[in-house]
């Protein structure tokens, strides 16, 4: 079994009080590894560290060529890293090797596109202008100082190594605590930090539990910004307390997106496309397509393929190539997936597959994927996130119909939209009130665009240069006055004596 320490002020360090906790194998249910959990006492040091960094400014004060340089020598390293740390991410995820693979793939990408986006203008000039002497404006980017990234279990390489690297390549200081439950992938990533050229104290890691090492996180004076992924109710209390500091912040918080496939669409093509859509990860992404909008000329249609196809997808060892989908994350997640069925049920839902644990799976947190039918938008099961391998099919009669259902959430991640007809398309994805749209596409992500929600969903965007530049530096004007005479500064007389 191996044991993990947390990383603060560029030391592997135990918890203050010696305290640890043990990381399962959600497939197996078999302890994998002991890793040291932080307190207040541990936060306290990891955001001290953090800000003495930030003040001493020996990253935040480098030419961004020279980060972007330094950075991109951690990314070759994480290359070659990289096949060395997808079993851990397996062993610890629950997720399946072919999707642990694209896991460490997107983390590279991510770090790389911040890498080299740090490395961008960071400074802006604008017109000269003339009242009554010449005067230079311009506008500065310098970044915002200590950021709290707290990232979710669902996520934790690609979400934490993009916590990371966006304040990194801006020029802050950072702590990031990643869940209790899935923090080893992060962690063995911080070995790669812990050999550049990055100066100690400038990326830390606590790990704890949210309400307490998460909670003194955000809430410490001296954190600047705060970044935070999970679920819309604890996202509600962490921006109380970034609000009482008056901290940026930005919310990646829940979603139950829609996938509308319109009359003109290829079925089977259809079909595969909703399936990837939600069963990707056991449908433990925020984003997932769990509400599959169906026009009613391919609806039976479409159900018939889906159920058939659904039934073949193997459930199980995620180590083994052969499989589609592995399991969920917790014994307490299952337990909340399986609860949400029998409420399908219980609202008149028709269950067309699934619904259960696998019955020759009677270890480890698996669950079938699972399809409901005849499902109308109003029904827990349309509009709570259940998070989990759970398709909601609702069947609709018109375009205006699906964006009416699409936008009957409380939730505004992510819609998408499948026609042959892109300019149609087009048409209902503006309609949509998400801050992400996808058409004829899902789960590919273009890292240019920003990415994140409206209404529950979030607050603010990562990602895409106008996020990591909104999102991880202060904009600074500055003014020069190129006059040199009293008659160009004529305003003094309104307090100045002549």
């Amino acid at each position: 079994m191996k044991t993990y320490k947390m990383y603060i002020d560029g030391t592997w360090a135990d918890a203050a009080d010696g305290k640890t906790a043990t990381v399962i194998n959600p497939a197996t249910e078999d302890v994998i590894a002991e890793v040291a959990v932080g307190s207040g006492t541990d936060v306290q040091k990891a955001v001290s560290a953090a800000h003495g960094s930030f003040e001493k400014g020996e990253w935040r004060y480098k030419e961004p060529a020279e980060r972007s340089r330094i950075m991109l020598d951690v990314l070759k390293k994480f290359r070659e890293k990289g096949q060395e740390i997808v079993p851990i991410e397996v062993a610890n995820s629950g997720a399946t090797v072919k999707q642990c693979s694209s896991f460490v793939s997107s983390a590279q990408n991510r770090f790389e596109w911040f890498a080299k986006a740090g490395n961008r203008i960071f400074e802006e000039a604008m017109p000269l202008f003339r009242f009554p002497a010449a005067a230079f404006p311009y506008i500065r980017r310098e970044p915002i100082g200590v950021c709290a990234q707290i990232v979710p279990w669902n996520a934790p390489l690609v979400g934490g190594v993009g916590a990371i690297a966006a304040p990194l390549a801006a020029g802050n200081s950072i702590v990031v605590k990643p869940a209790t439950l899935t923090p080893l992938s992060i962690l063995e990533f911080m070995k790669i930090i812990d050999e550049s050229e990055i100066p100690k104290g400038v990326v830390n890691v606590v790990v704890g539990p949210g309400n307490t090492a998460g909670e003194a996180l955000v809430a410490h004076p001296l954190v600047d910004k705060v970044s935070f992924t999970g679920s819309t109710e604890s996202g509600r209390r962490v921006c109380a307390l970034a609000a009482n500091g008056i901290k940026k912040a930005t919310m990646e918080l829940g979603g139950k997106s829609a996938n509308i496939f319109l009359d003109d669409v290829d079925v089977d093509l259809a079909v595969d496309s909703a399936i990837f859509a939600c069963f990707y990860h056991s449908g433990q992404i925020c984003y997932s397509g769990t509400r599959a909008l169906v026009h009613a000329s391919i609806y039976d249609s479409f159900v018939e393929k889906l159920v058939a196809k659904v039934n073949r997808i193997k459930v199980g060892d995620p180590t083994d190539f052969a499989t589609d989908m592995g399991c969920l994350i917790s014994d307490g997640q299952r337990k909340s997936v399986q609860e949400y069925v029998a409420i399908g049920k219980d609202e008149g839902a028709r269950l067309a597959c699934g619904g259960g644990r696998p019955k020759d799976l009677t270890k480890g947190f698996f669950f079938e994927p699972t399809v409901f039918v005849d499902v109308d938008n109003s029904m827990r099961i349309a509009q709570e996130e259940i998070f989990g391998p759970v398709l909601c099919v609702i069947k609709y009669e018109d375009d205006q119909q699906a964006v009416e259902i699409a936008n009957n959430s409380e939730y505004g991640l992510l819609g998408a939209i499948w026609s042959a007809n892109v300019d149609r398309a087009i048409g209902i994805g503006e309609k949509l009130r998400v801050g992400n749209v996808w058409i004829n596409s899902f789960h590919l992500q273009s890292l240019d665009l920003p990415y994140g929600g409206v209404k529950l969903s979030g607050i603010g965007r990562e990602r895409g240069l106008s996020g990591f530049l909104n999102e991880y530096t202060e904009i600074k004007s500055i003014q020069i006055d190129l006059g040199h005479t009293r008659e160009q500064r004529f305003w003094y007389s309104l307090v100045v004596p002549s």
